[in-house]
């Protein structure tokens, strides 16, 4: 009579455990009758002759011809005594996410720039996977390993495709080195978009990928970093220069409202700054020097304006003739005028009486 007693189950203790085969080793055979227990979160992947046959879904299984397809052979194994002819063995598939792979690139990669024309980048980042379809995973990845754990994923993926995957999305996404930590989850959306249907002729599912930094050699990065330098540098003071110009025409236009202007704010400045230093030269200053210097403050205005107006402008009809011989007599009496311009100026003020 056929042994029935035999049970092919597989825990994963670890969790890093994506395909495990049963029996691990020795000659693969399964005798007819077993039981096969497959957990949530696995499927079992049947093989005959090694080649795959069935895939088992979460549940208890007996190993009979009413179970497997074209497993009419284990019959004839009856007749040897309850053993088979035939090679078949089961391999266990993890199904769940698989969450905390790694990548990077081993090797630097080169991505055109606008400044140094190439520069070397290093990458790493996350991703996570499930077996999508097991009659895939196992014959083109897990191959006749007994045990194929989440490192030797991590590895093999690393070497065929995410290296070359960076490559080409660091060149789709077209952006300088300086400007790439910007872009790192449109960076990752690139290579996800790129090793997916890769990954699915594997029988997997890229459920996520990400990039966590992008860096590159530190002789790169010290000229980059001169180069920001002197960048914020002439930007600060091109700004500083726009700030100073903003800020003196508004002061010409506050000047403007006020009917004054930088000119006469100059001239008004240099009148302060005149009588101030009358007497600097040591002691009081003399009755006469306070006159000469308030008879040169007072024509400082005149002069201006008749250097820069060709014409002189007539004084406005309102002004009281008194006032003005009175402040001519004044600018004699100080010497700022001499006594034939005062007796010509007082004859013109004194036809307006």
């Amino acid at each position: 009579m056929p042994d029935l007693a035999d049970i092919l189950e597989f825990v994963d203790a670890t969790g890093d455990v994506l395909a495990a085969r049963m029996p691990t080793e020795g000659p693969a055979v399964i005798r007819w009758g077993s039981q096969l227990i497959v957990r949530e979160g696995q499927s079992a992947l049947f093989l005959r002759d090694g080649r795959s046959m069935q895939v088992f879904e979460p549940g208890r299984h007996v190993l009979t011809t009413q179970t497997v397809a074209g497993l009419t052979g284990f019959v004839a194994g009856l007749a040897y005594d309850g053993e088979t002819p035939f090679r078949a063995e089961v391999v266990f598939v993890g199904r769940q996410l698989f969450r905390d792979l790694r990548w990077g690139t081993p090797e630097p990669v080169y991505i055109p720039d606008p400044v140094l024309l190439q520069i070397p980048v290093r990458a790493n980042g996350r991703f996570a996977i499930r077996v999508s379809d097991p009659t895939v995973f196992v014959p083109k990845v897990v191959g006749t390993r007994p045990v194929f754990r989440q490192r030797d994923l991590e590895e093999f993926l690393r070497a065929q495709y995410l290296v070359s995957a960076l490559t080409d999305a660091l060149s789709s996404l077209g952006k300088p080195f300086v400007e790439l930590p910007r872009f790192t989850r449109e960076l990752g959306t690139g290579v996800r978009a790129i090793l997916g249907p890769e990954f699915a002729a594997l029988g997997l599912e890229l459920t996520d990928l990400s990039v966590n930094s992008v860096t590159t050699t530190e002789e790169i990065q010290a000229t980059l970093n001169g180069n920001a330098k002197i960048a914020s540098e002439a930007f600060a003071k091109a700004k500083g220069t726009q700030y100073d110009l903003q800020a003196r025409a508004a002061g010409a236009e506050a000047l403007r409202n006020a009917g004054t202007s930088y000119r006469e704010v100059g001239a008004t400045d240099a009148l302060k700054e005149l009588a101030g230093n009358v007497g600097a030269a040591g002691g009081e200053a003399s009755p006469l020097d306070a006159g000469v210097a308030l008879g040169a403050a007072m024509l400082v205005p005149r002069m201006m304006q008749g250097m820069l107006k060709p014409d002189a402008v007539p004084a406005p009809p309102d002004v009281d003739p008194v006032v003005r011989l009175k402040q001519l007599k004044e600018l004699l009496d100080v010497g700022a005028l001499t006594q034939e311009e005062y007796e010509a100026k007082k004859a013109e003020w004194l036809k307006r009486l």
